[in-house]
């Protein structure tokens, strides 16, 4: 376990933090106070507005039991097996800020989306939370490794998940497929500049 907390630190670390989080979340915190980090840390327009680095930074390491449990483990390892091979070639920084990348981006065109109308609902304290962002934006990264001829299809693939699978509200997907569909493309466009500068720094 140490050792692969020092080969993956940002992968390893960040699991780690949201495993705990968990946790105490479930087993410690009272119902109560579970409910208010849950709200607080919610990347909803109100909470934007009022505090947006905490929501921003905090919402990625909280998990969203709207998600249910087959979807949260599966984004939990997508994160640990993208993240972490990503993490391996590009190195821990750039990995770090891929991710940010991908988890702020999305949050920000989701929160864009809701402002604008597109919803007949008010969305302004609707739940965004989860690992789910970094999960898709990690997916999409690891698209520059994949054969030139694989990476359209899984980059179609990491776009049609959330799509297909979403409720659609007067022709408009739920807020979260539109964040998901975000992270794929930042990960996939920041993923690709990151290999890029990594290799030709080394001369490959």
């Amino acid at each position: 376990m140490r050792d692969r907390f020092r080969r993956y630190p940002v992968t390893a670390g960040y699991l780690l933090a949201v495993t705990g989080l968990a946790l105490l979340m479930r087993f410690v915190f009272a119902d109560g106070m579970t409910a208010q980090v849950r709200e607080s840390l919610s990347t909803n327009p109100a909470n934007l507005a009022d505090h947006p680095v905490n929501a921003l930074l905090g919402s990625a390491f909280v998990l969203d039991p709207g998600d249910g449990v087959v979807f949260t483990l599966v984004a939990l390892v997508a994160s640990a097996l993208c993240l972490g091979r990503f993490e391996r070639e590009v190195g821990p920084w750039r990995a770090a800020g891929v991710a940010t990348l991908g988890h702020v981006g999305a949050t920000l065109v989701t929160a864009a989306v809701i402002a604008s109308g597109a919803y007949a609902a008010d969305l302004t304290r609707a739940t965004d939370l989860g690992v789910t962002y970094v999960a898709f934006t990690a997916a999409g990264a690891v698209t520059a490794f994949a054969p030139v001829v694989l990476r359209g299809p899984w980059l179609a693939l990491l776009v049609a998940c959330p799509l297909l699978s979403a409720e659609w509200l007067d022709g408009v997907p739920e807020h979260g497929a539109i964040g998901h569909v975000a992270a794929a493309f930042i990960g996939s466009g920041c993923g690709a500049f990151a290999v890029h500068r990594v290799y030709a720094s080394a001369g490959r």
